[in-house]
């Protein structure tokens, strides 16, 4: 089994608390290569309540919605929870509830924070999209439901949606665009982007369009105000080009050793892959 490679020497030891480990899930806490059947094994659970025993808080950041994310950030007991990317952040993730998560129309719990766009805005580049790329594989993130255009078990064999073409969209903030292009209609998308709105990319499959506002660093940046924990306290695990941000910015970035090139050259930190339990073997390292 690999072990921790370390870039810097800073003193990082999680013993005496006060440090807000910030994680994301897919390809780097969690582990397995399908989607749908990615698990967390019982070793970073454990890493994390030794984390969390020594003082230190949990936040977990995913470009997963709630009703694939809600249970995962539980089991870790994350203090605060940035899903979609930073779109929908929870700040008490003790006393939430998924539906209060799922519902852009409600707006009375003060400790999850919401950076959507309008329904309408959406539909609009949707259906601006599809006049260029008439062939391009779209959907609507809202309210927890996908609403797409084509069938997304060619994607996600095992996750739910709702077919539509668009007519049919009710009002509300949505989450984000999603946009699944083949290799062909990449670089014609990217030259389609809004200028106001942020572009990110997720595993090289899932693109997303999204308000400026929702992404990682920002969610961070709101729990550590929330938490009152200085940016210099906390430490950020990641793996992809979705994360450089949240890492870069970070006290401490680690990156998983299976990150993308770009990742690891940015962490401060390489520790071994999310298919070895890296960031768990980390904790248990600086403890």
């Amino acid at each position: 089994m690999m072990a921790c490679v370390i870039n810097d020497e800073r003193d990082i030891s999680l013993n005496e608390g006060g440090r807000l480990l910030v994680v994301d899930l897919d390809l780097t806490a969690l582990i397995g290569e399908d989607y749908d059947d990615r698990w967390l094994s019982r070793r970073c659970k454990d890493a994390f309540a030794a984390a969390r025993q020594a003082g230190n808080m949990v936040m977990v950041s995913t470009a997963r919605p709630p009703m694939t994310a809600f249970d995962l950030a539980r089991r870790l007991g994350a203090s605060a929870c940035a899903y979609h990317n930073g779109g929908v952040v929870d700040l008490d993730c003790a006393h939430s509830s998924i539906d209060e998560l799922a519902d852009n129309r409600n707006g009375t719990n003060a400790s999850i924070l919401r950076f959507g766009i309008p329904v309408e805005r959406c539909v609009a580049e949707c259906r601006r999209l599809l006049a260029a790329i008439p062939k391009l594989r779209l959907g609507i993130e809202l309210d927890d439901t996908r609403y797409v255009n084509f069938d997304l078990h060619e994607i996600w064999p095992k996750q739910g949606y709702t077919r539509t073409d668009f007519s049919d969209m009710t009002a509300g903030i949505a989450d984000k665009v999603m946009a699944f292009p083949t290799e062909s209609q990449k670089e014609r998308l990217r030259s389609l982007v809004p200028d106001d709105l942020s572009l990110l990319v997720s595993e090289d499959v899932l693109w997303l369009l999204m308000n400026p506002k929702a992404t990682k660093l920002n969610a961070m940046r709101e729990a550590c105000r929330h938490f009152g924990i200085p940016m210099a306290s906390t430490i950020a695990f990641g793996d992809d080009l979705i994360d450089m941000e949240m890492l870069e910015h970070a006290g401490h970035g680690v990156a998983v050793a299976n990150a993308r090139p770009e990742i690891r050259a940015v962490a401060d930190e390489v520790c071994p892959s999310c298919h070895d339990d890296g960031v768990a073997q980390w904790i248990e390292h600086h403890l």
